[in-house]
């Protein structure tokens, strides 16, 4: 029996360092089978060393307009942090187009959709956070979008060039942060989405030149690359970071969405910079197995807890689905724990809420 990864979700995480790992990331264009490829340019540690650079054509997320995004699809809670910078393709200043944004986008799969013919509107479901010109070109800008069944709701605030970025899903609750320069993280905004399900596509997206995407019907727009108009902006994002929120104890169960009942400061003490770490956990504990005193039976050590935060032990036979054996809140220092070795689990592995 092996003992496995602490956090599953560091294992989608890139540095954008190596060419190669264009091959993990996924496309929503190539998934749902609309045939048109609506980036202009779209490399790793190319043009811009040690980043994801992205320049896309017109296009846009709206409604049922359909756009960029490249993603890892993720299934339960979440948190996935990028650096971007943006600006209008001359390289400097902001966008001179209106709505041309790049940022973290969280979509529900379009799991029925294969082709144009298969699709149907009313279908998107999504929420994201972005960062380029909005509805005052030049000018930069936040963009933070909820979309139910196609209607979209969005907010825009000041911005500045390059800022850090985070969205996490607790439950339904889904957590919008921004950090500008050396400031401090700030909550962005928060929504509740009951309806999402749990395995969602979680990436980065870009998008830019509302008036000539929209001149499109959104069936025509979603498979069309459309090479006229008046797209301007570039997206370099520095990572993607994807961990697992560790959910303090005095926190679990609230209403994450209401500040009367959990304030900024509780989320960003364990949001915010405690969930941006490289390669995605804050800390790993170690997870060791051993022959137990008895016969057949074999003792999990743990060590590395920290205090107050919730921790389940997972154990497998497949590989693929995974049961929780045993739960608890966390305190400095190590645990034992003692299982059955005669049963036929392959792996064990430490997992947060």
């Amino acid at each position: 029996m092996a003992a496995g990864a602490w956090d599953d979700l560091s294992l989608l995480s890139d540095e954008f360092d190596d060419p190669g790992s264009m091959q993990r990331w996924r496309q929503v264009w190539r998934e749902e089978g609309w045939g048109a490829d609506q980036l202009e340019t779209w490399e790793i540690n190319g043009t811009h060393p040690g980043r994801m650079t992205m320049i896309p054509h017109t296009s846009t997320w709206f409604r049922d307009w359909r756009g960029v995004l490249a993603f890892q699809e993720v299934d339960g809670d979440f948190v996935v942090t990028t650096d971007v910078e943006v600006s209008g393709r001359s390289g400097s200043g902001a966008p001179l187009s209106t709505y041309s944004l790049a940022g973290i986008m969280v979509r529900q799969p379009g799991t029925s959709v294969t082709s144009p013919a298969t699709w149907s509107p009313g279908g998107e479901n999504y929420v994201f956070l972005s960062l380029g010109c909005g509805d005052t070109p030049g000018t930069f800008q936040f963009e933070v979008k909820t979309t139910r069944n196609s209607d979209s709701e969005l907010m825009l605030a000041r911005a500045s060039s390059r800022v850090r970025i985070q969205v996490a899903r607790v439950g339904s609750s889904f957590l919008m942060l921004r950090q500008e320069g050396n400031g401090p993280w700030q909550v962005h905004r928060r929504y509740a989405r009951p309806d999402l399900p749990a395995r969602l596509q979680v990436g980065l997206t870009t998008y830019t030149d509302w008036p000539g995407a929209s001149a499109l019907d959104p069936w025509v727009h979603n498979q069309t690359v459309i090479e006229g108009g008046n797209p301007d902006l570039l997206a370099q994002f520095e990572y993607a970071r994807y961990a697992r929120p560790q959910v303090p104890a005095a926190v679990a169960g609230r209403d994450l969405t209401h500040p009367s009942q959990v304030s900024d400061a509780e989320l960003l003490g364990f949001l915010g910079a405690n969930a941006n770490v490289p390669g995605g956990a804050r800390q790993a504990p170690g997870l060791v197995v051993a022959p137990g005193n008895g016969e057949g039976q074999v003792i999990l050590g743990i060590s590395g807890l920290e205090r107050d935060r919730s921790y389940r032990l997972q154990r497998t036979f497949d590989l693929s689905q995974w049961e929780t054996m045993d739960r608890w809140i966390g305190a400095d220092g190590t645990r034992e724990v003692l299982v059955d070795g005669t049963a036929p689990w392959t792996a064990f592995r430490m997992a947060t809420p």
